[in-house]
């Protein structure tokens, strides 16, 4: 590891989280940092992102990793990449709805991003209520809703 360059080392983390080595991916992360001699204020937003994930999926610090995931996507609001990591991270710390906005703010920039849709698709995200002023359990609605899914094929 010590004669990788420092992308490459981020790539290696970026393996690691993949395979679910969070602790493996922190680590590697932070070498990649420290041999690049980065700083919090001059470090690339994919650093950033994934330093971000990797410090809440390993240490279970969600507040600082979704600071960090902040950050990348402020320096670079167009990459919904960093906005699939801050969705995980706040999935990954119990706030679902925020989660479901960076997702959903990530497919705004890239309507088939494959990863921000599988994250939709393993939470689950219903649809909005058919009628949206009344309540999603009101009878017209649920009504609507059966009927809307038995012409979709789906029922």
């Amino acid at each position: 590891m010590e004669n990788l360059k420092p992308q490459e080392l981020l790539a290696s983390g970026i393996k690691f989280l993949k395979q679910e080595k969070y602790w493996d991916a922190l680590n590697v992360i932070k070498a990649a940092i420290e041999k690049a001699g980065y700083d919090f204020d001059n470090m690339p937003p994919d650093y950033l992102s994934y330093l971000g994930l990797a410090t809440a999926l390993a240490e279970k610090r969600y507040r600082d990793g979704a600071a960090l995931c902040e950050m990348a996507v402020k320096k670079e609001f167009y990459n919904s990449a960093y906005y699939l990591n801050l969705g995980k991270v706040y999935l990954a710390g119990g706030h679902k709805r925020k989660a479901v906005n960076a997702f959903n703010s990530g497919l705004k920039i890239d309507k088939n991003h494959k990863g921000i849709i599988e994250e939709l698709n393993k939470i689950g995200v219903r649809r909005s209520p058919i009628v949206p002023f009344l309540p999603r359990k009101n009878v017209l609605n649920k009504f609507l809703g059966a009927m809307v899914h038995r012409v979709e094929g789906k029922g």
